[in-house]
């Protein structure tokens, strides 16, 4: 029980911000913990709590409240406690950090004094120099300025299997556009017309479908009505992240950038997961496609994918014109059903002779 006497210590002054605690809200912590009335009484009950509290008074961790009541127990044990905290001294030269705080935010630091250790020393001081410098500086990705600061070009990555401190831009205040540095973005796989000025923009969940669209641009053949500046396979999901490329590639606001998938719960997470993350972007679906997609395309099971209404909803929202109701209920009804079809009824050659073909 003593170790748990301990936790309910340490949480206290963190989450209540104050020493001082009653006897009771120690217990009432105690039978939480123990999950119950029962699991208390089974680890030694109050008497359990009366030897761990005088273990920690021994310790020097608590003490009690001499003006406080006892609580009429035997043995008796007073109402009222205080934890006992050292008062902790910073580690850094308080007047090196005020040189620094025409550029840099200490309030953390002298909030959370732990912080202040050696490494984290350095790498402000590395900070501090970039920042006198900067506009002497380019930009720079996030993994050259990583190693440049921080010696780890991953630095700034989370790394799940490995425990690193890396929340020091948080702690300062700082965003990547202060250290100039940018994420870039992964390249994707595209084709371009041969032009400079890009307008509009298809993306094609897979590949054999790209290599289709691919191919008709090639030959001069519209698709479905639209003859796109730009194609970019999807890669499935990896177009979430990996389409911040574009600003290589085109000024993203003036785009208007049209989506073709499967039709199923996971080609409709990707559109709406695709959607919210550029949202300032004007992006839609590709219509035409799909309904020459819904026409002619052979229904399959759809096994092992994770379903969201609010991904059929998102999809359902651009059929709401009266003339593609019938395709907003055929969209209704694979997904009540388990029901897909692939992209890749779409071929070159229906693209040759379907050109025309729905509601253009």
């Amino acid at each position: 029980m003593y170790k748990n006497i301990i936790k309910f210590t340490n949480n206290y002054t963190k989450t209540k911000n104050r020493r001082r605690f009653r006897l009771e809200e120690l217990e009432n912590y105690l039978i939480l913990a123990y999950k119950g009335k029962s699991g208390y009484e089974k680890k030694g009950g109050y008497k359990g709590l009366y030897n761990g509290l005088t273990r920690a008074v021994d310790e020097g961790i608590v003490k009690e409240i001499n003006s406080s009541n006892y609580n009429g127990m035997n043995p008796p044990l007073k109402n009222r406690w205080e934890i006992i905290t050292e008062e902790r001294v910073g580690e850094w030269d308080r007047n090196e950090m005020l040189k620094m705080s025409d550029l840099l935010d200490f309030g953390y630091y002298e909030r959370h004094l732990e912080y202040q250790n050696k490494r984290e020393w350095e790498y402000i001081s590395n900070i501090y120099n970039f920042l006198k410098a900067r506009e002497n500086r380019e930009w720079a990705s996030v993994e050259e300025r990583s190693l440049e600061l921080f010696y780890d070009e991953k630095f700034l990555y989370s790394r799940k299997k490995e425990k690193i401190d890396n929340k020091i831009l948080t702690r300062l205040n700082i965003k990547y556009e202060d250290l100039k540095m940018k994420k870039y973005g992964e390249m994707f796989i595209y084709w371009k017309r041969r032009i400079e000025n890009i307008k509009k923009v298809i993306i094609l969940e897979n590949h054999s479908t790209f290599f289709s669209y691919k191919r008709a641009c090639e030959n001069g053949v519209d698709i479905f009505g639209v003859l796109p500046d730009l194609l970019i396979f999807g890669q499935g999901k990896k177009i979430i992240k990996s389409f911040s490329f574009i600003e290589e590639l085109a000024s993203p606001l003036e785009l208007e950038i049209l989506y073709f998938g499967d039709v199923d719960p996971e080609g409709f997470m990707i559109y709406r997961s695709f959607k919210e993350r550029y949202a300032e972007l004007n992006i839609r679906l590709h219509l035409e496609a799909y309904i020459h997609l819904l026409s002619i395309g052979k229904n399959h099971p759809c096994i092992g994918q994770n379903k969201n209404v609010l991904d059929l909803n998102c999809i359902l929202d651009e059929f709401v014109n009266p003339s593609l109701h019938n395709y907003g209920e055929i969209l209704k009804e694979l997904w009540t059903r388990d029901l897909r079809i692939p992209q890749e009824y779409i071929t070159y050659e229906y693209i040759l002779k379907g050109d025309g073909f729905g509601s253009n």
